[in-house]
């Protein structure tokens, strides 16, 4: 991709006046399996905060460069990594879908069959991470 193509695609989207809906709607048909609750996080990182995060830390290059005593702004380099690297998390779970969500509840009740009541918690602990999206991104680099 071209930066002028990039800078047209940026225009549309920022022009969009229902970027958020789209963006959960857009979700939702690539993910139809995934609950309500990890959509509506991965719109919350791509696109009602991700998308603004992104815009200031450009803003915040162009401010270096007009003043580099100043240094590149630390609180908006984080804020864009905060919600990339929760977007990376959510595109690694949301094909989970319901039918890993099956899976875990299949070995959650082996798990208890079997007695094993510390496995099952664990299990459950982590299907719940998943749900509520605090799972730890995956490794870059």
């Amino acid at each position: 991709m071209t930066r002028d193509e990039a800078l047209k695609l940026i225009d549309a989207l920022l022009a969009r006046p229902t970027a958020i809906e789209d963006t959960r709607r857009a979700f939702t048909e690539r993910f139809p399996d995934a609950p309500k609750e990890m959509i509506d996080t991965a719109t919350f990182h791509v696109c009602v905060d991700g998308v603004d995060a992104a815009l200031i830390w450009l803003a915040s290059i162009e401010e270096f460069l007009q003043k580099p005593e100043g240094g590149l702004d630390y609180g908006a380099t984080w804020h864009l990594l905060y919600h990339l690297y929760n977007w990376q998390q959510f595109d690694a779970l949301l094909p989970l879908g319901k039918s890993g969500i099956g899976e875990h509840l299949k070995d959650i009740k082996m798990f208890l069959d079997e007695e094993n009541s510390s496995a099952a918690k664990d299990t459950i602990d982590h299907l719940m991470k998943c749900l509520g999206g605090n799972l730890e991104a995956p490794g870059i680099g």
